[in-house]
């Protein structure tokens, strides 16, 4: 206490001392008390969180499961997102905006504060869930699409699926196991070393090897961390996630097709490709306004996906994996046949990539 002035500090929280300033008009005793009040408000609220995610659970084998906050996000967000989209063209184009601003924010802050976040995946997963449950129950009904069409988007979508599940579970593979670093058996006859030294977690580990310090493992030829799968892209799983990026474009784009050609005019492309033409009353119904949101989502995934593709064939004839891209500090303007140490030519690089090989 200083002239009738106290200022609320550490020993004060630690004894758990809480004075009421509202009384008073100094400045000093405005500010402690805002402090007071602010830490008593932010404290309640976490602890509220922290009590509704440890309540927050669903039964599972062996006992429930309890369900995160990130996890439950993309759940209520996706719907409730479509809902408001299907509304007129206005909110169709502010969703779309909002997503992708939302997107970028949401992942610059987990990667931050909690990068092994399963938002990412679980937005995946709730798009999948969400599209097919769209084409299924609204637009095959308005028997507008023949059954094989449905059978072949099906075996196009559990094929991407398919992929994508090999891509997370031979992931771990890519993960190089715990070798002393002192250990002399990765040099040759004339001492040079055939492997390296990780200066993170210091494992040795062979060429091409990369750490990533979201899934905290050594990385055999990383090319990066799929925050969408929840896994790292590497030597094992590479050649998966390109066919399930490839699949999942021909299920969007052919999903799209579909259901646009079903709830807009169509006219025929050449006398043989369906297409839709006018679309400029798909909001009198919301169902039909539904579709024609979802087919739009299909085709900015696509669109997205097929950049990435694009990306991923131009690294692999180049011979580089993105983490080696990214790690020389390469611009669109750089030659493309400079020196690629691992680089054996466009041919043969696909070749050793398709067939799995080390190098």
């Amino acid at each position: 206490m200083a002239g009738g002035l106290h200022i609320y500090g550490e020993q004060d929280l630690e004894q758990g001392i809480l004075r009421d300033y509202s009384d008073k008009s100094t400045l000093g005793h405005v500010i402690a008390n805002a402090i007071i009040k602010g830490t008593s408000q932010v404290e309640r609220i976490a602890g509220i969180m922290s009590t509704f995610q440890d309540r927050l659970r669903v039964p599972w084998r062996g006992g429930a499961k309890q369900i995160s906050m990130d996890s439950l996000l993309p759940i209520v967000l996706q719907p409730l997102l479509a809902y408001i989209a299907a509304q007129n063209l206005w909110c169709t184009l502010l969703v779309f905006v909002s997503i992708h601003i939302c997107i970028f924010y949401m992942y610059n802050i987990f990667m931050k504060f909690l990068p092994r976040t399963k938002f990412f995946l679980m937005w995946t997963l709730t798009s999948i869930v969400l599209l097919m449950t769209v084409f299924e129950i609204n637009v095959v009904p308005l028997m507008e699409i023949l059954p094989e069409e449905n059978f072949v988007l099906i075996v196009f979508v559990v094929a991407a699926l398919a992929c994508a599940y090999k891509v997370r579970s031979r992931a771990p593979l890519n993960h190089v196991p715990y070798t002393d670093p002192t250990d002399a058996t990765g040099m040759v006859g004339n001492g040079k070393a055939t492997e390296e030294v990780c200066s993170v977690c210091r494992k040795r580990v062979p060429p091409r090897t990369f750490h990533c310090r979201i899934c905290q493992a050594c990385v055999t030829k990383r090319d990066h961390h799929c925050v969408w799968f929840d896994c790292c892209v590497g030597e094992h799983n590479h050649l998966l996630f390109v066919l399930s990026l490839l699949l999942s474009i021909l299920a969007l784009v052919y999903g799209a097709i579909l259901t646009l050609t079903t709830v807009c005019h169509p006219i025929f492309f050449m006398d043989i490709i369906l297409l839709p033409d006018d679309c400029s009353d798909v909001y009198h119904d919301f169902q039909i306004a539904l579709c024609f949101v979802s087919a739009v989502y299909c085709l900015v995934l696509a669109t997205l996906l097929l950049g990435l593709l694009c990306n991923q064939c131009m690294l692999i004839s180049l011979g580089e994996t993105g983490q080696e891209w990214r790690m020389s500090h390469s611009s669109c303007c750089r030659p493309w046949m400079s020196d690629r140490p691992y680089s054996r030519g466009v041919l043969r690089n696909w070749l050793t990539f398709v067939s799995c090989q080390r190098y």
